[in-house]
């Protein structure tokens, strides 16, 4: 276990690109030049959604058995960065059901879009929690470090229901949310002066 070492952090936008070594795309985390590898095998094994938030994000009953992508990835030389794990909702499950487990590749989600339902879109949410005793072994980090959860959300361009519900667990030491502010019609004109402000 890499406890107590310096890990190298990154920062985590906001900007979706398509992958440069595969068809698909590449998410915030892993948008940069560098390549990232798997950490241990990728199970593309359907099993059973328990978690019923996310059941509920994904539009199934908790319990329902869905096509599920699971895999630890990280840069080549480094600790193991995250662990993603992907369900995707049942009504593509024999789209899906042949796609290779390279985590790299995000054919599943090419083959989605090219049944109809391009472009798919995407929302995030964040928070931070402690992990569990099977994430802190993944993740070589004590289970006294709070990790980030990112729950993305991908709907259907055609019919906006949900395509796929994505965790990631990242170690709180290795990442930072960048998030540029946006101003409202309210505030887009500049000040007015106080001698105008105070005439009127």
């Amino acid at each position: 276990m890499r406890y107590g070492t310096m890990r190298p952090r990154r920062p985590r936008g906001d900007l979706v690109k398509r992958n440069e070594h595969a068809t698909g795309y590449s998410f915030p985390s892993a948008s940069s030049k560098e390549v990232w590898t798997r950490h241990g095998k990728a199970d593309n094994s359907p099993a059973r959604l328990t978690d019923a938030r996310l059941a509920k994000l994904l539009g199934v009953d908790p319990g329902t058995e869905v096509p599920r992508r699971l895999r630890v990835t990280g840069p080549a030389s480094e600790a193991p960065f995250q662990i993603g794990i992907s369900w995707i909702h049942p009504r593509f499950a024999e789209l899906v059901a042949s796609v290779d487990a390279n985590p790299a590749a995000g054919e599943w989600l090419y083959r989605i879009e090219k049944a109809g339902h391009w472009p798919i879109k995407w929302m995030e949410i964040h928070r931070a929690r402690m992990p569990s005793k099977e994430e802190a072994a993944l993740l070589e980090i004590s289970t006294n470090l709070p990790v980030l959860e990112i729950v993305r959300v991908g709907t259907s361009g055609a019919d906006d229901k949900p395509v796929e519900v994505t965790e990631y667990v990242v170690a709180s030491d290795r990442v930072e949310t960048v998030h540029i502010l946006h101003r409202d019609e309210t505030a887009q004109e500049p000040w007015p002066d106080e001698e105008q402000a105070g005439g009127q």
